[in-house]
């Protein structure tokens, strides 16, 4: 039986898991989607407020991912959860749930949960070996110390609430883009493209990677799909997008892989 369990949002109690929902000792009950997850967002500062991201760029980056596009940051993430030896596995910020997927292929328990509907409907769709949920990384549903490895890419990263629900000893996986990462897309959207800021609020890292590839461009629907995958696509022309559609035959990604350990020290992130 998993040690780990969602947590009701109202109460704070453990979830149990039923058949069609997931219920505290309170009397709190939620139900499971057809698709297998469940909605844990209820109330709070995040009501009526963004709901993460949409149809389009959900399903474009699925299909970003399975044309292989990313798998040298895919590989590296699950590369990496797989040394780390861990056993249970939370993605704060899932999307479509790949690189979860990824990283538990050696047998882990895996979690996942995002603030957008779609993406994890979609998750949970292909990914019935793992539980996921919606949720904000601000309030992640779950315990103190439940989880080996948590995985955080391209999401926000509140490390406070990372590091709470890391067990003394798991490690913090985290995907940030480099500061030249599709440096040539941004440069066909933007007339003064900025490079990536450097996060100064992360606490001191294990391990720093710099995974660097590049992502060849043959066909014309990818690089709309590649486009559609990112913010850039809502900040931009009709003109630029197809520019895009034309002109991007290829793109350098660049992205940064760093590994925080939470230690037993109390002077570490909690």
């Amino acid at each position: 039986m998993s040690s780990v369990s969602f947590r009701c949002p109202h109460c704070g109690l453990s979830l149990v898991s039923g058949e069609r929902t997931w219920s505290c000792p309170s009397g709190h009950q939620f139900d499971r989607a057809r698709e297998g997850y469940v909605n844990l967002m209820v109330g709070g500062r995040l009501a009526g407020g963004p709901s993460g991201d949409d149809d389009t760029m959900v399903r474009s980056r699925r299909a970003v991912f399975e044309a292989g596009c990313y798998d040298p940051i895919i590989d590296a993430v699950g590369a990496a959860a797989k040394a780390s030896g861990a056993t249970s596995i939370l993605d704060a910020g899932c999307g479509e749930g790949t690189y979860l997927a990824r990283a538990c292929a050696a047998g882990a328990e895996g979690w996942g949960i995002d603030l957008s509907k779609v993406a994890v409907r979609l998750a949970a769709r292909k990914y019935q070996q793992c539980e996921f949920a919606v949720a904000s990384v601000y309030r992640l549903p779950f315990a103190d110390a439940s989880f080996d490895a948590v995985i955080d890419v391209f999401s926000p990263r509140p490390f406070d609430e990372l590091f709470r629900v890391l067990r003394p000893g798991g490690v913090a996986l985290v995907v940030t883009p480099g500061a030249d990462h599709l440096a040539r897309l941004k440069a066909l959207v933007y007339d003064r493209p900025r490079p990536h800021a450097a996060d100064d609020t992360a606490p001191p890292a294990e391990l720093v990677q710099r995974v660097q590839f590049t992502v060849a461009l043959d066909d014309v629907v990818l690089r709309r799909q590649l486009l559609e995958m990112t913010p850039y696509w809502w900040s931009t022309t009709d003109e630029r997008r197809e520019l895009v559609e034309r002109e991007l035959t290829s793109v350098d990604a660049d992205m940064v892989l760093t590994h925080y350990r939470k230690l037993s020290s109390p002077s570490m992130p909690r």
